[in-house]
């Protein structure tokens, strides 16, 4: 379980959050981890697939924040006050970053909860990856999977703001939805296309691959209201950037949802790319 208090963020991960509070953390010279090192006895458990889960031994609570403030804090939330409840919800707002996912991963760079900005106060979740090589990649997301079955539509939402838009290199992904074991939707905004990378969702289904490219990309700096909508029964899909269509009802492999996965985060980077950072707030999957 990680947190602000008593984080232990890389660099970059200090320089993402400096960036709001003004604030210029200490960079080791060398360009590695400023964080202490971990305990033998602490070390990070394998998740499936190899990802690493990353859980802090604990922390401390705010003085000033008393049960009754934050019981009150918690029935105001974002995801308190969602009428009909989604089948998921996490609004970063409780102080424990990953608590309501299954893995966190974090490979070549960090994360934490970021209390300087968030859509819903006090706090969102934060990513920053180190540059990669062309033999390296970089991971830092979170993973749940979500028991139910759908043949309508299963709809991942977020809030999302980028320090950057401009991918020159590299391969970056930032969510993916698995609707069942083999029909998956990953957003990407920079392909792995050797011919021409661009932004896509692309979806991998038994009839093979397919990239549905995106008419634009998310503005940098502000946050956006991002919606992967997967109509199974109509076999289209849509992205949104707020009410920005940036995919419209491309046509995809019909099918039927069965214990949808998200990660969401840093979730591919692939090499050579530069340093990666954003935020994240207010996720919600339906179906």
């Amino acid at each position: 379980m990680r947190s602000w208090w008593g984080s232990r963020l890389h660099a970059s991960a200090l320089l993402l959050i400096a960036g709001v509070s003004g604030v210029a953390p200490a960079v080791s010279a060398c360009g590695g981890s400023t964080a202490e090192p971990r305990a033998a006895d602490a070390a990070p458990d394998a998740g499936d697939d190899g990802e690493v889960v990353d859980e802090d031994a604990g922390r401390p609570i705010p003085a000033e924040a008393g049960t009754d403030a934050k019981a009150d804090a918690a029935a105001k939330s974002f995801c308190a006050t969602r009428s009909p409840k989604p089948k998921f919800c996490d609004d970063f707002d409780d102080g424990d970053l990953d608590d309501d996912w299954d893995v966190l991963t974090v490979v070549n760079g960090d994360a934490d909860l970021d209390p300087f900005s968030a859509t819903s106060a006090p706090a969102s979740f934060a990513v920053a990856t180190l540059p990669v090589t062309s033999m390296q990649s970089a991971h830092v997301h979170l993973r749940t999977t979500v028991t139910g079955t759908a043949t309508g539509h299963v709809v991942l939402a977020f809030d999302m703001m980028l320090a950057s838009t401009t991918f020159t290199r590299g391969v970056v992904a930032v969510a993916r939805l698995d609707v069942s074991s083999d029909h998956f939707f990953t957003l990407y905004l920079r392909d792995g296309d050797l011919d021409a990378p661009a932004a896509t969702l692309e979806e991998i289904s038994p009839g093979g691959t397919t990239r549905h490219l995106l008419s634009t990309l998310p503005p940098a700096n502000e946050w956006t209201h991002v919606t992967i909508d997967v109509a199974l029964d109509a076999a289209k899909a849509t992205v949104l950037w707020g009410t920005n269509k940036a995919l419209d009802q491309a046509p995809i492999a019909a099918g039927t949802a069965k214990d949808p996965t998200i990660r969401l985060g840093a979730v591919y980077i692939y090499g050579p790319a530069a340093s990666v950072e954003a935020r994240f707030d207010d996720v919600t999957l339906d179906f």
